[in-house]
């Protein structure tokens, strides 16, 4: 259901939260079932983010000072200071570069008909299903998950669109040699680290991926036969892993969802437990994340301040870790 806008975002009603990132003093996310783009204000003093469909009270959110969080239809990143990139995945485009009220496409042409256009302008090139989209304010890029077309593909400053990733077959392959040749499996989330290497959770293919900047592409996590936590994270068995941030540090923080938690690889290649029990029903708040389940987590995001913020798509909240 949809309710509680202009009041306590604890006295709302979500309904399939998605994506999530990190602004300045105010909350955005993808309220997508409910088909709306929601802001949450927040302040120096305590607040609350998201409530289930029922009403019940879902986690707290206590940020240090000011923080925010925004999505959009299935995913979106920060442009700047002002500008917020968005994914409408229905239309098969990532429509906008919002500054105030305006809205300008930025990738696709709204038909879904394949991986065209490469070499030209992305605005007239056909993506589809583009489920997660990241900034780079390095080099200017924008990535974007073209993920039904088993692709990532990269707009350039001067809007030129190409594919960084993928060749549109989606039996695991490639690791070692150069990304454009490496196979994916709908690539749902992504990120870019603070050395500019472009993380992707490689979802149908259990993995998560990182490409370097030059172009060569290995698996971060993944691939092995152990559900266990605290181990190398090659040799983890994932199960659809979706969203994914990465902290300064170089830590790479993902959503394994539908093993129900949200794991991290800390840059010694471990793989550690951030939230979640592995079971699919909503836990409590206020305890240790890794005593509360999350269900099926789409979104991640980091505040200024180290948190991570959490869609948690299967219980219509979003949820709070403080760091």
């Amino acid at each position: 259901g949809f309710d509680g806008d202009g009041g306590p975002a604890l006295s709302s009603l979500l309904f399939g939260p998605l994506g999530l990132s990190v602004g300045d003093s105010t909350v955005y996310f993808a309220d997508n079932h409910n088909n709306r783009v929601r802001a949450i204000v927040t302040s120096e003093a305590n607040c609350s983010v998201a409530a289930p469909k029922n009403g019940a009270v879902s986690a707290t959110l206590v940020p240090s000072r000011s923080m925010a969080v925004f999505s959009c239809d299935l995913g979106f990143t920060m442009h700047g200071v002002a500008n917020l990139m968005c994914l409408d995945g229905a239309l098969a485009s990532t429509p906008p570069t919002c500054v105030g009220p305006n809205i300008t496409t930025v990738v696709g042409t709204g038909d879904a008909i394949g991986a065209i256009g490469d070499g030209g302008p992305a605005t007239s090139a056909s993506i589809n299903s583009p489920l997660a989209v990241a900034y780079d304010p390095q080099s200017g890029r924008l990535y974007v998950c073209d993920s039904a077309n088993n692709r990532v593909r990269v707009v350039a400053p001067d809007g030129t669109i190409s594919t960084l990733a993928g060749t549109g077959a989606t039996p695991f392959g490639g690791d070692g040699g150069p990304a454009v040749l490496a196979n994916f499996s709908n690539p749902s989330g992504m990120a870019v680290g603070p050395n500019g290497v472009v993380y992707v959770a490689d979802t149908h293919n259990d993995r998560v991926r990182a490409i370097g900047i030059v172009g060569t592409v290995w698996t971060v996590a993944g691939g092995g036969n152990s559900s266990a936590v605290d181990i190398p994270a090659q040799s983890a068995q994932l199960s659809g892993p979706w969203a994914i941030a990465v902290n300064a540090s170089g830590s790479v923080f993902f959503s394994d969802a539908r093993n129900y938690r949200v794991c991290i690889v800390t840059p010694d290649g471990m793989l550690r437990l951030v939230a979640g029990t592995g079971a699919s029903a909503a836990g409590p708040d206020n305890v240790a994340a890794v005593a509360s389940a999350i269900g099926r987590a789409f979104g991640l995001a980091l505040d200024g301040y180290g948190n991570l913020l959490i869609s948690a798509w299967s219980h219509c909240r979003v949820r709070h870790v403080s760091r």
